[in-house]
């Protein structure tokens, strides 16, 4: 496949996958309102109030994850590499490596292409400060793994 039309589809992917994140979050934090609002229907028992106070810290850690997961989503929807090829690892590169093939964006962690794995990792990991500016025959390192850039665009 032509490599622009392949990046597209990567783009395109990520776009979802972000997506369906952020309507799970959502999802679960319903749920979580919805569990917590039946049992302020029912009647009070003592310990009913330790667990009011712990949904609410779960409701409010999952809130802010989720917010965390819509700025990755808008970040994601504002970049414009899919029409551009790269020769350096960059933001919106495909980075095939001999182990693994990254797509530096956000933190997608595995999604799937056309048949093809692929690790979406934030600017801000530290594996894509090690490989940020290489380019194809490069080789760079984390975790006692060397990974050597086959291809990147």
């Amino acid at each position: 496949m032509e490599k622009l039309a392949y990046k597209k589809k990567v783009m395109e992917q990520a776009i979802i996958t972000q997506e369906a994140l952020v309507a799970d979050f959502r999802n679960r934090i319903k749920e979580l309102r919805d569990g917590e609002q039946q049992t302020q229907d029912q009647p009070f028992e003592y310990d009913q109030q330790g667990q009011e106070d712990e949904s609410a810290i779960v409701i409010n850690r999952m809130a802010d994850e989720l917010n965390f997961v819509i700025e990755e989503l808008d970040f994601l929807k504002q970049m414009k590499t899919a029409a551009n090829l790269f020769e350096e690892v960059t933001l919106g590169a495909i980075v095939k490596t001999d182990k693994m093939t990254f797509f530096p964006s956000v933190s997608i962690e595995n999604f799937e292409v056309d048949g093809e794995n692929l690790f979406g990792i934030s600017r801000k990991a530290p594996i894509y400060a090690e490989m940020e500016g290489k380019k194809k025959g490069d080789s760079f390192s984390m975790n006692d793994r060397t990974y050597t850039i086959l291809d990147v665009y």
